[in-house]
């Protein structure tokens, strides 16, 4: 059955309100860290993949690479990222966690899932689900265009 404009409308802007909330919840919860949303999603990024490029981690997360690397800029600044030559191109660095990064990051994912392991208490967990696949449907057929 085909979905009304109505409906994708209501959903893309609930979504809105969810991101705008859920990054609201995270600056408060890290407040202290001083790390901003940004440059937490450059420390989970790296924490995930290892070392690895300005270009490649601004094409994973959909952003320019202007803005990531004013990121890295701030985090190199508070030495929780270091820049390390890279064999595969000669411009281009590595960028990889300190050990300070490593920690902060973990910190901060440990505090996460207290946080979230509270909201959970709320949810149900098939309806969850359910909305996850919904997402992900909308997200893919919104990539195909």
């Amino acid at each position: 059955m085909k979905a009304p404009v109505k409906e994708v409308q209501s959903l893309l802007d609930e979504v809105r309100r969810l991101f705008h909330v859920a990054t609201g919840a995270a600056e408060r919860l890290h407040f202290e860290e001083r790390v901003s949303i940004g440059m937490r999603a450059v420390l989970e990024y790296l924490d995930k993949h290892g070392a690895t490029t300005v270009p490649s981690i601004a094409a994973a997360r959909g952003v320019s690479r202007q803005h990531i690397q004013t990121l890295v800029n701030a985090l190199l600044e508070v030495d929780l990222v270091i820049t390390e030559a890279n064999p595969a191109h000669k411009r281009s660095v590595l960028i990889s966690l300190t050990a300070a990064g490593a920690e902060r990051i973990q910190a901060m994912k440990k505090r996460e899932r207290a946080y979230l392991a509270e909201v959970c208490e709320a949810l149900d967990a098939a309806a969850l689900e359910s909305a996850c696949i919904t997402l992900a449907e909308v997200r893919k057929v919104l990539e195909a265009r």
